[in-house]
Formats: structure tokens, sequence, C-alpha cells
């Protein structure tokens, strides 16, 4: 009988201190907490995601689909959160087809991004990714005559957005050929 109530003794001081690790089952320990603060605080919006080639091959421009054109279909859109880098960012993700209408194997490269309203750094290009797979980052994509279309995904951070009132930003995705 001793022995019984002893053992009931450490059961139960182990349960009420989580001695044997019982308290977390079930409950969700990792991405709750915060890396600094919101940097969107004011939920301000990306409007659009515009495109600008400069093409230098001579003749017409054989990627229609890209100067002067929102890439952004879900713009305007609050960028998300992203807490599990520290600090914390605002992520935004921009798919989009390429179509190509040259008679020539050419790139596309010198990817860059400019931001609306005093800062035209506001947000960084933190890649260019190629379909299917969007895993690594790209520096230049080669495009060949006939091919189809080439999906591009561009991830856009910032680290603090400020408040602009009800204006929001709007986004230059600059690139060239060749």
């Amino acid at each position: 009988m001793g022995i019984a109530c002893a053992l009931a003794v450490v059961i139960e001081v182990g349960v009420v201190t989580n001695a044997f690790g019982l308290a977390s089952l079930g409950k969700s320990t990792g991405g709750s907490g915060s890396n600094g603060p919101n940097p969107n605080p004011s939920d301000e919006m990306v409007t659009s995601v515009v495109g600008a080639m400069t093409y230098n091959g001579g003749g017409a421009d054989p990627f229609p689909n890209l100067q002067g054109t929102n890439l952004c279909a879900k713009c305007p859109v609050v960028p998300k959160v992203n807490a599990n880098v520290t600090p914390a960012v605002a992520v935004l993700w921009v798919y989009f087809n390429i179509s190509y209408s040259g008679s020539s194997d050419t790139t596309i490269s010198n990817f860059t991004l400019t931001s609306s309203g005093s800062n035209a750094s506001l947000f960084k290009l933190a890649g260019v990714f190629v379909y299917p797979r969007y895993s690594e980052p790209a520096t230049e994509v080669l495009f060949n005559p006939g091919i189809p279309p080439v999906g591009l995904g561009i991830e856009l951070t910032s680290t603090s957005i400020p408040n602009d009132g009800t204006t929001g930003y709007a986004l230059t995705f600059h690139l060239t050929s060749p």
C-alpha cells in the first residue's frame, strides 16, 4: 500500500509540474511567438506590380505582356507577415506568365524593384523563381523560339511599411533583355 501511495504522489507531482512532457501533447509550440514588431501595422496595401521591360534586341519587343502590365492579379492586396524570420517581414508573392514571340534565343535578367512614395527601395526583390518548382532564385531566364509561356514567381519583402493614408504602394518590376 505504501508503494502505491508513493507511486501516486510521484505521478501527480510529475503531471502537475509537466515532468513527463505531457503538457505539450496536442499543442503547437512553434511559430506562435513574434520576432519583433509587425512590419505592416497599418495594413497598407500593394496596389499593383507593373512590369517595366527594357528590350535591347532591336526591332519589336518579343515580350508583349510585360511592358506596362500589372503582373499582380490579386492586387490590391495586404502583404502577409512572415514572423519565421528575424526581424519579421511583410511578404508578397506575385505569380505571372511571360510569353515570348521572338525568333532567336534570348534571356531576361537584371531584375530590380522600385516602390512608389518617398522611399523607392521600401520593398526588396527577394528573388525571381521559375515554374514549376519555384525553389531556387534565378539570375536570368532563357527563352527559345516557340517556347510556351514561362511561369515566374517573384517574392517581394519589406521590413517596415509606413502608413501612407489610403494610397497604398505601387511597385514596378524592372527587367532587361538580353
